[in-house]
């Protein structure tokens, strides 16, 4: 995978296949030092991959250009995970293939032409991919926004459904020291003359019947609010395959479309006919500096 991607400058750095793998393989030697990517990775570590970069193939890379390019590959790996779950598909793990059938595949390609690169072929710098970006980016709630850190498992914000909601906001302490996990399903946590510790439900039988049943109603209300607050799962297609616009000007809708404010209106765009598409993406990219119309669409 090579593209094009700017930095603080007004030159395009052109990324060739080896500065890719090169790029990803130095932040998986920082996950594996230790660099905690729970929130994704700090200005630091991007400057120093960019410095790595600069370093090795001797030109000027910029943090900004190492973070736009790895935002790409994160965009990749989405749309692999993606495709691994299409019916019929087998996954090869040593080689690192999606494979189909060949009707299937001939019918696939000729209704998603750009998936040529993914289907029944290595894919470049997979294992790269898995150790940086996780297993679960696929997924809505790790759709990555505009100004979202990048790395395993970074997310937007907590989803409804991942909200512990049995015994919240109940927590007791009976021996002035603060509750365990038990503490939080209703148990009180009771100190012994041995120094040991037990267990001691705070409530009946049936009040644990009640909070079960209030429990289930929450998570039917919070499911609810989730189905309303994800991008549409067709949304990746619909963005990256609108002919006449670069990738990059794809990417930038694909992150405004996945932003939370924004998700509702990603169902109406794949609803939209490719003529309203193009002309929304126009008119979209138009607010931006410095774009311009291919072809005076």
């Amino acid at each position: 995978m090579a593209d094009g991607g700017h930095g603080g400058g007004n030159h395009p750095l052109r990324w060739t296949s080896p500065m890719s793998g090169f790029m990803l393989r130095r932040f998986v030697e920082l996950i594996a030092s230790g660099v905690k990517t729970d929130k994704g990775f700090k200005e630091v570590h991007l400057n120093q991959v960019a410095k790595n970069c600069s370093d090795h193939f001797g030109l000027a890379i910029t943090g900004t250009q190492v973070y736009n390019h790895l935002r790409k590959w994160r965009a990749r790996c989405v749309k692999i995970s993606k495709l691994r779950d299409i019916s019929g598909s087998l996954w090869d793990d040593t080689n690192c293939v999606i494979s189909l059938e060949e009707e299937h595949y001939l019918g696939h390609i000729k209704d998603h032409p750009k998936d040529v690169e993914y289907l029944n072929v290595p894919l470049e710098n997979y294992v790269q991919m898995l150790a940086i970006f996780g297993t679960g980016i696929a997924t809505g709630r790790y759709a990555m926004a505009s100004n979202e850190a990048l790395g395993a498992a970074s997310m937007v914000g907590t989803s409804p459904s991942d909200v512990n909601i049995e015994g919240s906001g109940f927590e007791f302490v009976v021996d002035g020291n603060e509750p365990d996990s038990s503490a939080a399903h209703g148990e009180a946590v009771v100190a012994h003359s041995t120094g040991k510790r037990k267990r001691a439900s705070l409530m009946s039988e049936e009040e644990v019947l009640v909070m079960t049943n209030m429990s289930e109603a929450v998570r039917e209300v919070a499911n609810a609010i989730k189905s309303t607050t994800e991008a549409h799962p067709e949304l990746y297609d619909a963005v990256m395959e609108l002919p006449g616009f670069s990738e990059d000007d794809l990417l930038i809708i694909l992150d405004y479309l996945n932003e939370s404010a924004n998700r509702a209106r990603s169902h109406s765009f794949v609803q939209m006919t490719e003529t309203r598409r193009t002309r929304w993406v126009i008119h979209h990219l138009s607010k931006l500096k410095d774009f311009v119309p291919k072809g005076g669409v």
